[in-house]
Parts: structure tokens; C-alpha cells; sequence
């Protein structure tokens, strides 16, 4: 399972999650891919359903997921895609996970900030969480970085 982070901040993190996952189906000729992508909502308030320009946003994450995915090079046979809305991405992941029995699970990490410490972040509780293997990655800025940290 790739869990893809579609904000447009993300870019550099999402190039290399397509990276890792594309030679993750290289070396497993036989394997499955679902890509999954978290639409966060408000625990308390009403979500909007459509952005600005009237466009259902479920739908829209999903066309951006199909879009992301064209970079792993997969038979279309061999990727599904899914969009959830949930409070809590992490949990979304972990359960999604968990249901369906997934044997790995790729997810970015983003930079850390004081606040993501603080908190925790969702790649942190779903690599704590999850019932499989997972493997966190992050891009190449990031990790030249924490070599020499």
C-alpha cells in the first residue's frame, strides 16, 4: 500500500514515494499496489464537500491519486486507488491496513517541525501502529540533511 501526500508542498516527498514504490514492483513481479490518500476532516465542524470552483473533492483526490500513480510504470491491472475521509489520517492508514490485510505499507515522511514532534506525525504513529512492514520515505533533501545532523 502507498499512502501519497497530494499537497503540492509534498511534490519532492511524492516523487520519491513513486521511486520507492516502483522498485518495490520491479522486485516483486507478482505484487498489487494500492494507493490510498487520507482527505482530512474536521472532528466538530461541517467539511465542504466541493472547492471553490464547484469541483467534488473526494473526486478530485482521486483523479490526483490516478495521476501520481502514472509514475509507477504498473499495469493498470495491478493498482487500485482509494480516498478516504477521516479525523485521523494515521488511523485511516492503519485500519485500511489491518482490513484488507496489507503485507507493506510505503509512506513519506515530511520535515520535522516542533510542532510534529510535539504531536507526533502520521508516518511516526502508523509505523508504530501498523500490523505489517512498513518502509517511511523521504526526499533526497531530507535525507542528505539527516546524515549530516
Amino acid at each position: 500500500m502507498a499512502a501519497v501526500d497530494l499537497s503540492p508542498e509534498a511534490e519532492p516527498l511524492a516523487e520519491a514515494l513513486a521511486n520507492a514504490v516502483g522498485r518495490l514492483l520491479v522486485t516483486e513481479p507478482n505484487a498489487r499496489v494500492t494507493c490510498v490518500n487520507v482527505l482530512k476532516t474536521a472532528r466538530l465542524a461541517l467539511d465542504p464537500l466541493e472547492d471553490a470552483e464547484g469541483r467534488n473533492l473526494h473526486l478530485q483526490r482521486l483523479i490526483e491519486l490516478k495521476h501520481w500513480a502514472r509514475r509507477l510504470g504498473a499495469a493498470g491491472d495491478r493498482v487500485t486507488y482509494h480516498v478516504f475521509e477521516a479525523a485521523d489520517p494515521a488511523a485511516a492508514v492503519i485500519d485500511y491496513a489491518r482490513n484488507i490485510q496489507v503485507d507493506h505499507i510505503v509512506i513519506g515522511a515530511r520535515g520535522s517541525s516542533t510542532l510534529r514532534r510535539y504531536l507526533g506525525s502520521v508516518s511516526a504513529q502508523v509505523v508504530a501502529e501498523a500490523p505489517c512492514t512498513v518502509t517511511v520515505v523521504r526526499p533526497p533533501h531530507q535525507r542528505n540533511q539527516s546524515a549530516t545532523a
